[in-house]
């Protein structure tokens, strides 16, 4: 039977507790809808005006603790050894010593799985349980350092030290009760070093999904912050610490004031632009705004509540968010849809339906989506009949059919992926700066006001 698109036929937790929810989801499925199924049942009871997130998140990290123990008796540990390079699917799941995330590196040609960092693993750098995002800044070579007119262009060679090719950023959601933190990752020896203490500072608050770099190398971060609480972005200097409140969701002079909106996920568009996902905790309501980087200001692009800009969907999770070559929007939906939008209209067409057969395995929870240098798109997911095995699904891009990559059910192709995926990333080629330097001020009719 054909899906409905309903944003409240994925309220799929209607419990009085949050507690047994979680647990009922959890247990039975062998952890592979936890946080979903936390999130699921507890954010709609959330009320904004009376609770804190640290609260919130303080749960959270409770349930995630109970959690880990039972996946610490599932798992083995992998030993954490990966060569990046351009191309490379860059992962964040399930899979680290004791039950804790890891950091995959997904061969885009084999679809072979290998951990570069293990979150588990000490050795690495200290211990994490929870990691939201993950972001991938190419470092330029001399020979790219300057623009057209002799002067330094906008990828600053010197935010990378020398030898350098490449900067591996996560998130990590639950390090402390004020605010989580930004890490640096060695694409060598999966090594992490703290980059910014998301809990100290004049800006603080705890990184949720959404994570990028921009062409100058800074990192823009999706930080959830309190009094009140709400969703904001922020860029951080991953040399120097400084951090900028780009745009607040709670500000009216950077946009409308949605109660209860938080952001869901972001990219940057090849003019420099921000594209955020946005969700309703009241009501699942759902739309993606364009930022404007230097004043914040926020203008509607795509309204998902509105039937006459195509399918009525929600973006409730943290679902993903890509720019084509085509510079046309992909985004992947709650309710298993891989939608295109106009970068001008936010006009909505489904590309993939993941509950159509026709189009290749029927798959569900999609999670993270990258497009590789083909114009082939790469999405995490779950196989919709077992519900415990991740898959990593390339997608046609005319047609929307799907083939498997890589099934954390093969062990041939490398360790598992225990949980749904938090979020995908990949490592663009060199070429790729350039062509989103010299587009930079492409946009400039569709400044936001």
């Amino acid at each position: 039977m054909k899906k409905s698109t309903s944003t409240r036929d994925h309220v799929i937790f209607p419990l009085h507790s949050c507690i047994p929810a979680f647990l009922h989801s959890c247990i039975p499925a062998f952890l592979h809808s936890c946080i979903p199924a936390f999130l699921h049942s507890c954010i709609p009871a959330f009320q904004v005006h009376s609770k804190s997130i640290t609260t919130w998140l303080s749960s959270l990290r409770y349930l995630s603790c109970c959690i880990l123990l039972l996946a610490g008796l599932l798992l083995v540990a992998h030993p954490a050894r990966a060569e990046v390079k351009a191309g490379d699917i860059l992962v964040i799941g399930g899979g680290g010593t004791d039950g804790r995330d890891a950091l995959f590196v997904v061969n885009p040609a084999t679809g072979q799985r290998t951990i570069l960092s293990d979150f588990g693993n000490a050795a690495q750098g200290n211990l994490v349980s929870f990691i939201s995002s993950v972001a991938v800044f190419r470092c330029r070579s001399d020979e790219h350092a300057e623009s057209a007119s002799g002067e330094s262009g906008n990828r600053n060679p010197h935010r990378c030290s020398d030898g350098e090719t490449m900067q591996i950023f996560v998130s990590d959601l639950s390090t402390g009760d004020s605010g989580g933190a930004l890490l640096k990752v060695d694409p060598n020896t999966g090594h992490r070093t703290l980059v910014s203490d998301l809990g100290q500072g004049d800006i603080q608050g705890f990184p949720f999904f959404g994570l990028a770099v921009n062409a100058k190398g800074e990192v823009i971060a999706n930080l959830l912050r309190e009094e009140p609480p709400r969703g904001t972005l922020v860029r951080i200097d991953p040399e120097t610490d400084a951090r900028v409140l780009v745009s607040d969701l709670n500000n009216s002079d950077q946009g409308a004031i949605d109660s209860g909106r938080f952001i869901t996920d972001l990219t940057i568009e090849h003019s420099g632009k921000i594209l955020i996902g946005t969700s309703n905790i009241d009501n699942f309501s759902s739309a993606i705004f364009r930022v404007n980087p230097s004043t914040g200001k926020r203008r509607l692009l795509s309204d998902f509540t509105d039937a006459a800009q195509g399918p009525v969907t929600d973006l409730f999770f943290n679902s993903g968010l890509a720019i084509e070559t085509s510079k046309q929007i992909l985004v992947a939906s709650g309710v298993g849809f891989l939608l295109r939008v106009d970068r001008k209209t936010g006009q909505r067409t489904i590309l993939s339906d993941f509950d159509n057969p026709a189009q290749g395995i029927v798959a569900q929870n999609i999670r993270g989506v990258v497009v590789e240098e083909s114009g082939k798109i790469i999405v995490g997911a779950v196989d919709a009949v077992i519900g415990e095995t991740t898959l990593f699904l390339r997608v046609n891009p005319k047609t929307g059919k799907r083939v498997v990559l890589s099934d954390s059910s093969n062990l041939e192709q490398g360790p598992p992926i225990s949980i749904p995926i938090n979020y995908l990333a990949i490592v663009p080629e060199d070429d790729d700066a350039d062509a989103e330097d010299e587009d930079e001020d492409e946009d400039e009719d569709e400044d936001v006001d």
